[in-house]
């Protein structure tokens, strides 16, 4: 075998393991992690553990919150299927191409879109959730949702 098959196979393992790690942060969710690393969970588990870990809801607002996230799980679940497939899909031309060409900017164009409907899936989620709480609730989730999304990257 030649040294293209290894560089091009070797590439692809790294890539593959990549698109791993992604698809793993994208789809964890956090038990209790220590207040200084609440910050950095993506936004909607901070959300999440806000409203339900956090916070004392009234069974209304719980039943309400509830309907939300069922409603939300379903198209969650199928933008990171996305996710995986576009990561999956610029590994491959990525191996192929060893460039940024067609194929690969394509996929690119792919895991962006996909990317950029979960926050906007997210996002909706976060102003439905929002709007169940009351205003002190809201004031307290706001602060979350501003230090969730101004604290970087992974």
């Amino acid at each position: 075998m030649n040294g293209a098959f290894w560089r091009n196979l070797a590439i692809t393992v790294i890539l593959a393991g990549l698109a791993a790690y992604v698809g793993a942060r994208l789809g964890e969710h956090p038990a209790k992690p220590a207040e200084a690393q609440r910050a950095k969970l993506l936004l909607r588990d901070n959300v999440y553990q806000m409203v339900h870990q956090d916070m004392t809801l009234t069974d209304e607002q719980r039943r309400k919150i509830d309907d939300i996230e069922a409603r939300y799980a379903h198209r969650r679940n199928e933008l990171r299927v996305q996710i995986g497939s576009a990561n999956a899909e610029l590994g491959e031309a990525l191996a192929n191409e060893m460039a940024l060409g067609t194929a690969a900017s394509r996929a690119l164009e792919h895991l962006q879109q996909a990317m950029g409907d979960l926050q906007r899936t997210t996002i909706l989620y976060t102003l439905e959730v929002r709007a169940v709480l009351t205003p002190p609730q809201q004031q307290v989730l706001d602060q979350k949702v501003f230090e969730s999304l101004t604290a970087g990257p992974f």
